[in-house]
């Protein structure tokens, strides 16, 4: 219900022999666990901070999605010490043969780059090497999702496996060769490097905006079809423009950044999206969208009636939420929670109402009714960002100008 679509790549990784440690980057807060369970498609232990436990009825929620507590310097000493409890109950979660999975990163961030990896994957791991390494391999596998719009509810993700870590074999090849400091440093330089090539990753620099904005720019050029195809163009067309950095002086680098984020300030200004760039035909886009939402209009205003009443509580919900990286994790609550409810209500007026047939049809309607809505409206927005995109010249010929740049 909260994703369009889910792409999941490289499950061939996914290591059968051993126990599995998916070490993943965060960017959407609890969608992200949503994501990685759809993607594993089995049974799935998570661990996430603290500080979401100390509400007691959140504690019970997390504790019943089978989640532990992972305690940070930030929570204190004291609370630091627990960790060698919580380890110990990671172990056994491996031991009998279920997936852990963590978010190194340790908080969530809606950015295509990675924070320094915290240290608690890596003790896990070793200390699940230590204590059944000798019946079984222990694998760190990393994890990268990619998501169409960190934002919108409904968005395309893309969940990607990558090269699972051996950790035994690691600890085999290394120990008593370097210290046990230096083993958990490779470790995590290693995790943090297969991870970053999961992911349009940019470094987090001064210059990441003006970075991406170019990126998603040159991207839309070759309109990708699916959310998986525009990672894999994403990650072509950073690499081409940092080898365009490297071959270009710093002054005619800065001035290119800088009109790449003037761009960006105009375009979101006048309402245009990086994806409306890249029509070849843009009145034909506009024209084509149009008459698809005109024909599809009178069901819109029917499932924008049946989503109405929970469309306005997610809505005053996510209008108190201060981090929006949680607004999506509210639509979905509030959807699975009230949206089966309406279904109930709606079907028991319709067949009391109308005979068994046309109810029959009316409730095939209602079921989709709230991801049509939602879709509808991203849908419209999309067209409407076209339609502006289309007689903006202005923006046409400073776009030509950075394009030429990029070539």
């Amino acid at each position: 219900m909260s994703l369009r679509r889910l792409t999941v790549r490289g499950k061939e990784n996914l290591p059968k022999d051993g126990a599995v440690i998916i070490g993943c980057n965060h960017t959407n807060a609890l969608l992200d666990p949503l994501v990685i369970l759809r993607a594993m498609n089995r049974a799935t232990v998570f661990m996430t901070r603290s500080d979401v436990f100390r509400k007691p009825m959140l504690k019970k929620l997390f504790t019943f999605f089978k989640m532990l507590p992972i305690f940070r310097i930030r929570d204190g000493y004291t609370a630091v010490k627990q960790n060698e409890e919580i380890i110990g109950k990671c172990v056994e979660v491996l031991r009998h043969d279920y997936p852990l999975a963590l978010f190194p990163e340790a908080t969530h961030r809606p950015k295509h780059s990675l924070l320094s990896l915290s240290k608690g994957i890596f003790h896990i791991a070793l200390e699940t090497n230590k204590n059944i390494g000798h019946e079984r391999p222990v694998y760190i596998v990393p994890m990268g999702l990619e998501y169409g719009n960190y934002y919108r509810y409904r968005s395309n993700v893309v969940a990607t496996y990558g090269e699972p870590i051996n950790v035994t074999e690691f600890v085999r090849q290394y120990e008593g060769e370097v210290t046990p400091a230096r083993m958990l440093a490779m470790l995590r330089e290693e995790l943090s490097l297969r991870m970053s090539k999961l992911i349009a990753y940019l470094p987090d620099t001064e210059d990441y905006d003006a970075q991406w904005e170019l990126t998603k720019l040159c991207t839309a050029q070759m309109r990708p079809l699916s959310t998986a195809e525009r990672l894999t163009l994403n990650q072509t067309v950073i690499r081409h423009l940092e080898e365009k950095k490297e071959q270009q002086d710093t002054e005619t680098v800065a001035s290119v950044y800088t009109e790449a984020l003037e761009f960006k300030k105009e375009r979101r200004s006048c309402g245009v999206r990086t994806s409306s760039t890249g029509h070849k035909y843009p009145l034909a886009a506009s024209i084509a969208n149009s008459i698809v939402l005109l024909c599809t209009f009178p069901y819109y205003l029917f499932c924008m009636l049946m989503a109405l009443p929970s469309w306005v509580l997610s809505h005053i919900i996510v209008g108190k939420i201060k981090d929006k990286a949680f607004a999506n994790t509210a639509r979905l609550g509030v959807n699975l929670i009230l949206w089966p409810l309406l279904i109930l209500i709606w079907t028991i007026v319709l067949l009391c109402t109308m005979s068994l047939v046309p109810a029959l049809i009316c409730i095939a309607l209602i079921i989709p009714a709230v991801a049509f809505f939602y879709d509808y409206n991203a849908f419209a927005m999309h067209t409407l960002s076209d339609w502006k995109w289309t007689f903006n010249t202005h923006l046409h010929s400073r776009l030509a100008k950075l394009l030429k740049w990029c070539k």
